[in-house]
């Protein structure tokens, strides 16, 4: 009971050591990884400008407002309505994954005015100073890992107390009542002969020593299976810094820029290709972002003005130019056969079934396994619209004849091992 007392009380100390820390340099990590593609502190961007957002609604308001802002729209809250409507009825992002703590240390921050205005010699941040942010975002900081390796000694030097007095009890037993103590020894001695492992390494020790054998040698090729089948060659979640920091919930998400734009070989060629830095430049020869950082131009821009050698003053190109290297995210095995126009363009399969939710991501990752199990699942359960496809005529022909609603992928030669293998 003492034990489990004391285990409560140091789980409360590291939840208050947590809440002590949540403050304004906790608060601007979670506002540059959540909030910056909509928000900004002295100015309105999509989303209006957060100073003084503290006088503006109370502290419990905001917290639901930012968890979910559109349930509380649909709730009929006059504060919520009238916030939506105040700002075209764009739709905040739900970010219900937040601690009210967090959310506590973005006002935090938003109060303490925020850093100075951005300017080009500072603000050359990465993707990589994204990735810093968020390991260091919520429960899981440093400040926890000290709190919990404190936690952890404490309850190793309890349990070797308890241990030495349980040896020290037993030997003033043994001292106080000898006869009951070779009694029970005796006792011991013959259950022992009786158990399993006497008759295994005492008595058979050879039949023994293979018994364990034969154990580890299961236990540890189940778990090199396992091994094997879950994490060689499986790179879901990877999620690479990239050379620029180009964000598919603002290109994808705000503003609706179809996949193909960008990634034009999708419904024309077994590789949806990478797209060129002059489909880039397309948009931003003249989108600078330059409201964002102080009259200056987006450092992340300025990358592809030097990848295109494009000068912005003179609006002409040099002859100094440059791939820019982009780091491959989903990767197939090499006998595995992809073709990505047969999956988009005959099959209408959405990027967002293997790719998942892209126009949501501010730093693309593997959202799924990509593991022939999960090809195979697909093709069993895919139903293949016969009805709008004049690629599949014969096929939905001959199953009007046959009274058949549908077909899978499975059923039309999906699962043939020479449709990916060769």
């Amino acid at each position: 009971m003492r034990i489990f007392r004391l285990s409560s009380l140091l789980s409360f100390l590291v939840l208050s050591v947590n809440l002590a820390f949540a403050d304004v340099a906790e608060g601007e990590k979670l506002f540059n990884a959540n909030c910056t593609s909509c928000h900004a502190i002295n100015e309105k961007i999509v989303g209006p400008a957060l100073k003084d957002v503290d006088k503006r609604h109370n502290e419990a308001w905001t917290i639901k407002w930012v968890k979910n802002s559109q349930a509380m729209v649909k709730s009929g809250d006059a504060e919520a309505v009238k916030v939506y409507n105040d700002n075209n009825q764009s739709v905040m992002t739900s970010f219900e994954a937040l601690t009210d703590v967090q959310i506590k240390s973005i006002l935090e921050y938003v109060k303490s005015g925020g850093p100075a205005p951005q300017t080009a010699s500072v603000s050359g941040a990465t993707n990589g100073s994204v990735s810093a942010a968020k390991s260091q975002d919520g429960f899981y900081s440093n400040t926890t890992f000290i709190a919990l390796s404190v936690m952890a000694l404490i309850l190793f030097i309890i349990v070797f107390v308890l241990f030495k007095i349980k040896g020290t009890v037993e030997d003033l037993y043994n001292q106080k009542f000898p006869q009951e103590a070779i009694e029970e020894a005796k006792e011991k001695a013959a259950n022992y002969k009786n158990s399993i492992s006497y008759k295994l390494f005492k008595k058979h020790p050879v039949v023994g020593t293979i018994a364990v054998m034969l154990v580890f040698t299961v236990v540890l090729g189940l778990i090199g299976f396992d091994y094997a089948n879950k994490e060689v060659g499986v790179q879901k979640g990877y999620m690479p810094t990239q050379p620029i920091n180009y964000s598919h919930e603002l290109h994808a998400g705000k503003y609706k820029i179809n996949c193909q734009y960008c990634h034009s070989g999708a419904d024309k060629s077994k590789q949806a290709t990478v797209p060129s830095a002059s489909t880039c430049m397309n948009c931003h020869a003249h989108v600078t972002a330059k409201e964002k950082y102080n009259g200056e131009i987006s450092p992340e821009i300025k990358k592809i003005y030097a990848a295109v050698d494009w000068n912005p003053e003179t609006r002409t190109y040099g002859t100094n130019q440059k791939p820019i290297k982009w780091i491959r995210i989903h990767n197939l095995p090499d006998h595995a056969y992809f073709n990505h126009a047969q999956h988009v363009k005959i099959g209408k399969v959405e990027c967002q079934a293997c790719h998942g939710p892209v126009e949501t991501m501010k730093v693309v990752s593997q959202q799924r396994s990509l593991q022939m199990g999960w090809c195979i699942n697909c093709h069993r359960e895919a139903k293949v619209d016969v009805a709008n496809n004049d690629y599949y005529e014969k096929l939905h022909g001959e199953m009007k004849k046959d009274g058949k609603p549908f077909v899978t992928v499975a059923q039309n030669g999906g699962l043939e091992c020479g449709k990916c293998h060769y």
